[in-house]
């Protein structure tokens, strides 16, 4: 469940873990979030620590000078609450890594949302999938590498055209074999790409080995061929074609064993509006605008710095004094002690697109890692136990306790935006511990002497696990502790660093956990549910269902998207029915923006969609 215009390009079409509010795929499917010990804390919480953080502040002027500025002067600044892992598309998976890649590598398509459809359209420089209803908002034109594309008469084949002038920093152009050869990197079992899915429908597929030379062909530098073992629509064949392009003459040398550790991780070579200044571990990203990019210019502001900062009141604070310039995730409680204390501020809100969830490790993964043996998870595997823990979660009293009018009970991961897809009629499960203790005690498990629920000598009693800094899911986790208590169940809460915890997911060492989802606003989610594990590289909680498999190849297969509705409807039902996942709720992020920054348009597909046409205006709410 990314780190992303079109797929892992910044706009985030796939979905990806978020580390701020988790998906996804793209993560991209935009990931997890915290539970830390601190207390839930407000404005009024914030001055309690403001004079530290002036202090904080101070002792760190001269490292922002040296390396890359702060708010109020030619650097924009973005509060993160966790680090990027990789810079590099083929395996980066959270949000904060697919923003950073996204302003450094070229994109084939670009893309942009349709609001009253809620369907996504691919946009190349001479040619649009669908006409734009005026209700999208685009980027300025000019970022696609793709000129064109012509599908097959048959379905089977797609074919782009690229522009002959683009190149990659160094000067070596950008041509269909970078796409080839990066292909054959996403495709690679021992790279473990979080988006071999995308890879289905090539040719070979269908006998469990892609044939690489059949399945993309480049006879030139700017014919790219994609072909496919079946009819597959246009819209999908976009989708899963426009993954990001790494370049081959930098890499071809590098062997799929040392492709996760090699130096050239630290050192990305693009074509994008910025390029990697510095990097600094767990302290900040800084990124320079890029004289030489023609995709379709170099980034407007100077420079941009990505800080990591874990914790919630301290980014709040350094928004406030102007040390930073974004922050996302505002509390709504916060909104108005922000805006009275600091009239440069402005809040806004885009959605729906993340949610955040309780993954369950639906089998024992510690057998399924020894042998591949899929064996029930002894606490988690039966889908009425997961259903008896949902109905045992006040997801509202979450809601009204920190969201409020901005988030919403979630039943599935397909987001009401997604208007022609969505079931309505697939409900939540109401808040009902009752109930819950009749399935739990139907199944087995009844209370011990110490008042935790045992079966066969074994108590349910676990960890939740989640990613550090991520107040709502601080919030969220200790009420769900207390409604577990409450019907016999011992979940004790854990924070891990970000990168760790992502890294643990993706290992399949966490049997549970509380993480987000930022979803793919092209439906295909056989990444995050699908049955082949090794494939469906984000199904962290091992979930197999051979319906779900066959609603989603049948989905994908209609040549009209709409015609695939039925689909998503069943798939919809099947999963509430299943909870392979306990799905909490959607979230209308709310991000802080100082009113310096010019030109910023929010959209689902990123709150940094068009983040290279941002410019700054050094006059207007500049830190004193």
């Amino acid at each position: 469940m990314n780190s992303k215009g079109v797929p892992h390009k910044q706009g985030c079409v796939a979905g990806s873990l978020s580390e701020s509010s988790t998906p996804p795929l793209c993560p991209e499917k935009s990931g997890p979030a915290g539970i830390f010990l601190h207390d839930h804390v407000g404005m009024n919480g914030m001055l309690i620590v403001f004079m530290l953080i002036v202090v904080t502040l101070s002792g760190c002027s001269s490292d922002r000078s040296s390396s890359g500025g702060s708010a109020g002067d030619s650097t924009l600044v973005i509060a993160m609450l966790g680090d990027a892992n990789y810079l590099n598309p083929v395996i980066g998976a959270s949000v904060t890594s697919s923003n950073v890649y996204g302003l450094l590598y070229p994109g084939l398509l670009e893309s942009e949302f349709d609001t009253t459809s809620g369907l996504l359209n691919f946009v190349a420089l001479e040619k649009t999938l669908r006409a734009s209803t005026g209700k999208s908002i685009r980027k300025k034109p000019g970022g696609a590498l793709a000129k064109t594309w012509k599908m097959g008469d048959d379905y089977r084949s797609i074919t782009y055209i690229l522009r002959n002038d683009a190149k990659w920093n160094d000067g070596t152009p950008i041509t269909a074999h970078d796409f080839k050869f990066t292909y054959e990197l996403y495709g690679n079992p021992l790279i473990a790409s979080p988006r071999q899915q995308y890879l289905a429908e090539l040719v070979g597929a269908d006998t469990g080995e892609i044939d690489f030379e059949k399945a993309i062909e480049a006879p030139d530098d700017t014919t790219l061929v994609f072909n496919f073992y079946k009819e597959v629509p246009e819209q999908l064949a976009l989708f899963h074609t426009s993954l990001t392009p790494l370049p081959k003459h930098k890499w071809e040398n590098v062997t799929p064993e040392d492709f996760r550790h090699s130096p050239l991780n630290q050192k990305p070579l693009g074509a994008g509006p910025y390029v990697l200044k510095e990097w600094l571990k767990q302290q900040q990203i800084v990124l320079a605008s890029n004289p030489s990019c023609t995709l379709p210019k170099p980034g407007d502001i100077a420079r941009i710095m990505f800080r990591i900062v874990p914790d919630y009141t301290v980014r709040l604070a350094q928004l406030q004094t102007g040390a930073v310039d974004v922050v996302e995730n505002i509390k709504p409680e916060d909104f108005t002690g922000l805006e009275r204390a600091r009239t440069g501020l402005e809040i806004k809100s885009v959605g729906l697109r993340v949610y955040d969830y309780i993954g369950w490790s639906n089998i024992d993964q510690v057998a399924y890692e020894r042998d591949g043996a899929i064996k029930p998870h002894p606490l988690f595997g039966s889908k009425k136990v997961r259903l008896a823990l949902t109905r045992a979660i006040d997801r509202q009293s979450i809601l009204d306790g920190y969201l409020g009018e901005y988030g919403e009970v979630a039943s599935t991961d397909i987001s009401p935006s997604l208007k022609w897809a969505y079931n309505d009629s697939v409900t939540p499960y109401p808040y009902d511990p009752t109930e819950a203790v009749r399935i739990l005690e139907e199944e087995g498990w009844f209370p011990g002497p110490d008042g935790i629920r045992q079966k066969n000598g074994r108590k349910f009693s676990f960890v939740l696990y989640t990613n550090a800094g991520n107040a709502r899911r601080n919030f969220a986790s200790v009420i769900i502790q207390q409604n577990l208590r409450e019907i016999g169940i011992d979940c004790q809460l854990d924070v891990q660093e970000s990168n760790v915890f992502f890294e643990n997911l993706r290992l399949r060492k966490i049997d549970a956990w509380m993480a987000g989802w930022s979803i793919g606003l092209e439906i295909d989610p056989l990444d995050g549910w699908g049955s082949n594990l090794e494939k469906s590289r984000f199904n962290f909680t091992g979930y197999q269902n051979a319906r779900i498999d066959t609603l989603c190849e049948l989905a994908k297969g209609q040549m009209n998207p709409l015609d695939a509705r039925p689909y998503w409807m069943e798939y919809q039902e099947i999963l509430h029915r299943d909870q392979p996942t306990t799905f909490l709720y959607w979230i209308k992020e709310t991000q802080g923006f100082n009113r310096r920054i010019e030109g910023e348009e929010l959209n689902i597909l990123s709150t940094f969609y068009n983040i290279d046409d941002w410019i700054l205006s050094p006059s207007a709410g500049v830190a004193e």
